[in-house]
């Protein structure tokens, strides 16, 4: 029987929480809506994985390889409110001295740490469940690995990634290099859009086939193929740029042992129960002190 890794999208969850609860403060003024918000959440897989390891992985600060060869990847993307900095910090300690593991690394982005953990895991005999509402992590699922949607709790494996976005996992990095991806500023082809793409990808394969092999255009049943394939090629570079910064990386040096998940897993309930006080989370003190 495979043991089962579950990969937490943290990132995510911090401005979720950060955003349901943006006035919560201690009696000190000290903002602590990130954290409780977090926890509550967080809480609530951890209660439903008691048997199986978690990992939780956070963007960081740092100039990742995406930026550094699109300067305007993720441009549209809200700067992070101090609010919610000055509370990450507590946060990691609370996350730590429950027990569980986080990962953030300087210039790489948890896509590609998430990526790699579970590339890893799998090849050492795991199970893994991805918590995250990236797009870009639906490239990952496999018959080992599947992705959990964080609000609905809604499981995907490949058959589902096949249902919501026309293509197999494999091919979504291709897919969003062709059709683009506004949230992230990715360009995509100008003039080629989702169903198009989608179209292309099933009918001829890969994003460099289809470039490879733009004769075969002629012998699809699309309409305006000449059209089609001038925004192809007129936004080649674009196109294979776009593929860089939508594929995840799986092969970044992370230093963790996945044979030995357990040592990184060392709860420390006085510790715990003295950051629950100090942030006044009555309902966490109250729940430490039923388990314990």
């Amino acid at each position: 029987m495979k043991k089962k890794l579950i990969l937490i999208d943290g990132s995510f969850y911090l401005y979720r929480a950060y955003y349901a609860l943006p006035n919560l403060t201690n009696s000190m003024g000290f903002p602590t809506g990130a954290i409780y918000g977090f926890l509550n959440m967080i809480n609530k897989i951890i209660n439903n994985n008691l048997n199986n390891f978690i990992i939780i992985v956070f963007d960081s600060k740092g100039k990742s390889f995406r930026k550094k060869i699109f300067n305007n990847y993720k441009l549209k993307r809200i700067k992070m409110p101090n609010n919610l900095i000055i509370q990450i910090k507590p946060l990691y300690k609370i996350i730590n001295s429950m027990g569980y593991h986080i990962i953030s690394m300087k210039n790489i982005e948890a896509d590609d740490i998430i990526g790699t953990i579970a590339i890893k895991a799998v090849k050492n005999n795991y199970f893994v469940s991805i918590f995250s509402l990236d797009k870009d992590m639906a490239q990952l699922v496999s018959n080992n690995i599947n992705l959990i949607n964080p609000i609905n709790n809604f499981i995907s494996g490949p058959n589902e990634i096949y249902d919501k976005y026309g293509v197999m996992p494999n091919m979504i990095s291709d897919l969003l290099a062709l059709q683009g991806d506004p949230i992230d500023n990715i360009p995509g082809v100008q003039g080629i859009g989702k169903k198009i793409s989608t179209y292309l990808i099933n009918n001829l394969g890969n994003l460099k086939y289809i470039y490879n092999n733009l004769n075969y255009l002629n012998n699809l049943n699309l309409k305006k193929i000449q059209y089609i394939k001038k925004c192809l090629l007129n936004n080649k570079k674009l196109a294979f740029l776009s593929h860089k910064l939508t594929k995840i990386k799986t092969n970044i040096n992370i230093n963790i042992d996945i044979n030995n998940l357990h040592i990184y897993f060392k709860p420390n309930q006085k510790k715990l129960l003295y950051l629950y006080k100090k942030y006044e989370f009555k309902k966490l003190i109250n729940n430490i002190k039923k388990k314990y």
